[in-house]
């Protein structure tokens, strides 16, 4: 199932009804700078020290990280 040029249209009408014409470039930017936001902090997260990260201690009489 994929996503047509009239359901975007009639999506793109119905946000046009409800928000009027002079929010929406507000409400796109808003979007925008959340994505943005949200990248950035995922990005951050997965850059983070593995010092960070918790240690597990391996279970007694296994040797490594406890794969067989």
């Amino acid at each position: 199932m994929s996503i047509g040029i009239w359901q975007i249209a009639l999506v793109a009408l119905v946000l046009l009804l409800l928000f009027g014409s002079r929010k929406l470039p507000a409400l796109g930017a808003e979007l925008g700078r959340g994505l943005r936001d949200l990248r950035g902090h995922l990005a951050a997260k997965r850059e983070r020290p593995a010092e960070d990260a918790p240690f597990e201690e391996p279970e007694p009489g296994r040797k490594g990280g406890g794969r067989n």
